[in-house]
Formats: structure tokens, C-alpha cells, sequence
């Protein structure tokens, strides 16, 4: 699938002058990235509270936090057989203003935004918007993300504007002979979690958005 054309920045220099405050933040936190990650190569990321995530950053808060959609991002990557360095991954999301809703990060990375880095590395994809698209074409594909809200939207409390309460989370999930991995479920996961189903993953939780991913 391809969307219109969005430019994408894998260096400050790529940058438009006028975001030089979103390219020192980046910077920043990518040196500091670059000490937390240990010289560690291309490795499967499991839950975001074990290192070197938690000691990394995205934005002002640690990736334990709000990492979720950058880690789904990294290892759909390893899985295509296209590894790249995780602090690098975080830089071009800062200097690109992935970031949902407050650019600090507090809510990680918009969801519906994913394809544009896919996109910048030339990469295949289908996105789903529905739940039932997703898992019948999940058969097909190598790999996929998948993104939800973690509770169900309430009509009790608040008239509904619990939306956001419960926040959101973004997994990557790899097809198997007996059905699915899933890394970084939750967040001291330390190895895969594994599902007949794709609705097993987001069960009870409020869908978003799926892509999925083809060698």
C-alpha cells in the first residue's frame, strides 16, 4: 500500500531549519541512547521494562513507558531480515515528530503514522482498519503490528471520556506453524508469547490499527 509521498529526515542535516528544537532534543537523546544501548547489535526486543529500553529514552520518558510502537517498528525489521540499531530507529522518530498527540512522548508514537517509516525504507505493507481484514490476510504475511486501546470505551464513567484512560499499546507479532509470536505484550516480558489466533492478542481491548508485513 502506498500513501502520498512523506518526507522523512534519517539525519538532522534532512531537517528543516525551522525544526532545529525537535533536532537538539533528538540528538540529545540519541547520545544518550547510543551509551544505554551498550554496543549491543540487532537484537529481538522482548518487554520494554527489561534493558536496554528501560534505561533509554524517547522523548523525556523512559522507552519502558512509551516505547511500544518503536520496539514493534525494530523488530518487524529483524524479522524481514532488515535489523537496524535501536537508538538510531529513535532518532529518526523524534526528528520526524512521530510522536502522539504531546511532542514529549507521553503517549509514545501515532499509531496511523507507522507507514512512514516503512515507507522510508521501501518496505511492503498492507495497513487493516478492521479487525476481521487483519486476520484473514494475516495468512499470507510474515509479520505484522498490531495496535489497541487497552480498555474498552465506557459509557458508565465520565460519559465516555475515559477514552485515553487506560492508554495504548502496539505489538509485533510473527506467523508461525502454530500460529503467532508476540513480542513485547507486556512489559517484563522477557521471550515471545504465543497464540492460535490474532484476536487472541486484542481481546477486550478497543482495535486501532494493523499493518502487515510481506518478504
Amino acid at each position: 500500500m502506498k500513501h502520498t509521498k512523506s518526507r522523512w529526515a534519517r539525519s538532522p542535516e534532512q531537517c528543516a531549519a525551522v525544526f532545529r528544537i525537535r533536532t537538539q532534543r533528538a540528538e540529545r537523546v540519541y547520545r544518550h541512547n547510543l551509551g544505554a544501548y551498550g554496543g549491543r547489535g540487532v537484537i529481538l526486543l522482548h518487554g520494554q521494562g527489561n534493558e536496554p529500553m528501560l534505561s533509554m529514552k524517547y522523548g523525556k520518558y523512559s522507552m519502558k513507558w512509551n516505547g511500544c510502537e518503536i520496539i514493534a517498528c525494530a523488530n518487524v525489521l529483524t524479522f524481514l531480515g532488515r535489523g537496524e540499531l535501536l537508538p538510531q530507529i529513535v532518532r529518526e522518530f523524534m526528528l520526524n515528530g512521530m510522536t502522539f498527540i504531546f511532542p514529549s512522548g507521553y503517549w509514545g508514537t501515532a499509531p496511523k503514522q507507522l507507514w512512514r517509516f516503512f515507507e522510508s525504507r521501501g518496505i511492503v505493507y498492507r495497513s487493516c482498519r478492521r479487525t476481521d481484514e487483519l486476520e484473514r490476510e494475516a495468512a499470507q504475511a510474515e509479520c505484522g503490528i498490531v495496535s489497541f486501546w487497552n480498555n474498552r470505551l465506557s459509557t458508565a464513567r465520565l460519559m465516555g471520556l475515559d477514552f485515553f484512560s487506560g492508554g495504548l499499546h502496539t505489538v509485533a507479532f510473527r506467523r508461525t506453524v502454530r500460529g503467532y509470536e508476540v513480542y513485547d505484550l507486556h512489559t517484563y516480558d522477557t521471550s515471545p508469547r504465543r497464540f492460535s489466533t490474532l484476536a487472541e492478542i486484542y481481546e477486550d481491548k478497543r482495535f486501532i490499527i494493523g499493518y502487515l508485513f510481506y518478504k
